[in-house]
């Protein structure tokens, strides 16, 4: 875990010292981020040295990594490479994504990206709201801009980047849970995938199994699927870890944090041969965590309190003490942690949003959005609709989670009855809060969009692997597990490989090879743009892959489906922007209301505003033109002639 602390120790550290050098410059530049990468790379060095130097009393044997764990570090190094060597990629002029979850995901985060690398002032406005100040956990795409300006291309610091949190996630979770904890993590899932085996039709007669047109047929019809994709506990690896650029950080941080203080806080007398992490190092993992991932934070937040209950009542009963580490960890957190919630998290509804169960859908968070299974069969039979209900609950459940609540409450089960073990105590303080915070996710959106509350659930899965394995699987016969681990795990396994090769089969899907832009249209659009200001607000058709949103550019209102997630009320904005496209009475008035001087007119508009009057041509001074549009400075008239 040495070289995993000092790594995230080296991003978070160049992160920190990039903001606080903005701050007082105005900005980010080529120098703030050299001096930014170079002090984020010095004390991680020395982060790494004074971790060989930290040696436990005792060494203990090491065990061996079995043929399983093995096949599970293989998969998941074989996952990594081909989901972020292909994250995004050129095809000729065109700019591809490799997973269709990602589409509108990676085109915010390269609008981030370049919005902070263009210089933009500190602490910034939000690009896609313009007006409004910034409130999102930027931290990873602050230290990609780092990158950029630094001279890395923008796509290959995301494929870096990406690999790069593949490798420590990898570390980190083997270290946490061994194979199972990564296996736990690639194939999360429920029934959903056993869909796989409607490819194996059954012959029309006995006989037909001696002819080849059967096999033939079997062949054609054969195929993969995403079949999590449509559920609420969707893939962590495809609809999370690959889309959610905050976990690359997020989740190799938290790993190390449980870890380490797994070792500090509850240590295991019979393993000597490993020590927790600097205190330090705990603080800083810990306390700047909401600049990188807000829910993550909230779940190690959460242990924490429930830590606190345990030492208290350790040392009340004359047990170890460890109010002390708790109380300097949290005490030298605090600070810094309030001020970066402070300015990510206050005033935005996408990070923390807390809603009781009227609003959230009661206890089923993702029913709404899933196939009610029961109607149909329901009114067939002209039962009540209420018995449709009874079972659409329970068949959410089945098929989301398959036989993982059964696997938990047997393995809470066991743990209470061997509460009074040193093992079992070391067990249930993770698995028994994490079980409580993941029912609390089950009623309370922490976020506005209440599929953001699988981040936290899945924390809580995790947290709950490893003794999963140690305290219940590990001590059955070999058949047993293995039939444990199938139903567990096949259904995440055959999404898994089904997700990332329907992501490339075919071009003539349109869920696949799915492209997000043109360079040349986009490197044109950016040498039109930069003679203009950088805080310029642009007018346009409020689009995810916008040409202005990717180069950086800050526009009235961006996506509407990144506004809705972020909690942004953008309602009011867009009458008055779409009354300003379209080129309606009092445009200019209209437009100086959105603080728009500038106005796009591309592709984008004149698909969505075929009928605009477009006023502006004519009254307006056109700054720049191209095969991509023109933008039109709404404040200066055109010379005549124009």
């Amino acid at each position: 875990m040495k070289g995993v602390a000092a790594l995230l120790t080296a991003v978070c550290v160049s992160t920190l010292a990039a903001m606080g050098l903005a701050f007082a410059g105005g900005g980010l530049g080529p120098r703030i981020a050299a001096m930014s990468l170079a002090a984020g790379a010095a004390v991680g060095v020395a982060q790494f040295a004074a971790g060989l130097r930290r040696r436990g009393p005792a060494d203990v044997p090491r065990r061996k990594i079995d043929a399983w764990e093995w096949f599970a570090i293989v998969v998941f190094a074989l996952f990594s490479l081909r989901a972020f060597c292909w994250l995004i990629y050129f095809d000729g002029d065109d700019i591809k994504l490799l997973s269709p979850n990602n589409v509108g995901d990676i085109s915010l985060h390269l609008t981030y990206i370049n919005n902070l690398a263009s210089g933009v002032p500190f602490w910034p406005e939000n690009p896609i709201f313009a007006g409004g100040a910034l409130h999102y956990p930027v931290g990873i795409d602050l230290f990609n801009s780092l990158l950029k300006l630094a001279g890395v291309d923008v796509y290959r610091g995301l494929v870096w980047v990406g690999l790069a949190g593949c490798v420590l996630s990898g570390v980190a979770l083997f270290k946490w849970g061994r194979g199972f904890a990564i296996a736990g993590f690639l194939f999360n899932g429920g029934l959903a995938g056993f869909q796989f085996f409607t490819n194996f039709m059954p012959p029309a007669h006995w006989s037909a199994i001696f002819h080849s047109q059967y096999y033939q047929d079997l062949a054609a019809n054969f195929h993969l699927d995403d079949y999590q994709s449509q559920l609420g506990w969707k893939s962590i690896p495809l609809a999370m870890f690959v889309t959610q650029r905050g976990l690359l950080y997020a989740f190799p941080a938290g790993l190390a944090l449980l870890w380490s203080w797994r070792l500090r806080f509850f240590p295991d007398p019979e393993k000597k041969g490993e020590q927790p992490l600097p205190m330090w190092t705990e603080v800083l993992l810990y306390s700047t965590m909401p600049l990188f991932h807000v829910h993550t934070f909230l779940f190690l937040s959460f242990m924490l309190g429930c830590w606190l209950v345990v030492f208290i009542a350790r040392a009340a009963n004359g047990g170890d003490d460890f109010l002390i580490p708790w109380a300097k960890l949290v005490g030298s957190s605090v600070m810094p942690a309030t001020l970066l919630i402070a300015l990510i998290a206050l005033g935005s509804s996408h990070v923390i949003h807390f809603v009781g169960t009227s609003d959230s859908s009661s206890w089923d968070w993702n029913y709404a959005e899933e196939p009610h299974y029961a109607d149909a069969w329901t009114q067939a039979h002209h039962l009540s609709p209420l018995f449709a209900g009874a079972v659409n609950h329970l068949t959410m459940w089945v098929v989301n989670y398959g036989a993982l609540p059964f696997f938990v409450a047997t393995l809470t089960y066991a743990l209470v009855i061997r509460r009074r073990t040193p093992a079992a105590f070391r067990a249930m303080v993770f698995v028994f809060p994490a079980v409580v915070l993941f029912l609390i996710a089950l009623v309370v959106m922490f976020a506005k969009w209440d599929w953001d509350n699988t981040k936290i659930m899945a924390w809580c899965y995790i947290a709950v692997l490893p003794y999963l394995w140690e305290e219940l699987l590990a001590q059955e016969e070999l058949l047993l597990r293995a039939a444990c681990c199938v139903m567990l795990f096949f259904s995440g396994f055959v999404t898994l490989l089904g997700g990332i090769d329907n992501s490339h089969m075919g071009d003539n899907d349109l869920t696949r090879f799915m492209t997000i832009a043109k360079r040349s249209e986009l490197d044109e659009v950016a040498d039109a743009v930069r003679p203009l200001p950088v805080t310029a607000i642009f007018a346009g058709d409020p689009t995810y892959n916008h040409p202005l949103l990717l180069n950086g550019r800050k526009m009235v209102e961006g996506y509407n489906g990144h506004l809705d997630s972020h909690g942004i009320d953008y309602t009011g904005n867009r009458d008055l922007l779409e009354s300003l496209l379209n080129g309606e009475e009092d445009w200019r008035e209209t437009a100086r209301k959105l603080h728009a001087r500038y106005l796009f007119w591309g592709r984008f508009e004149e698909g969505e505003f075929p009928d605009s009057n477009k006023p502006w041509e004519t009254a307006c001074l056109k700054v720049a033109e191209g095969d991509w549009g023109a933008i039109y400075d709404l404040e200066t008239p055109a010379p005549q002639g124009q």
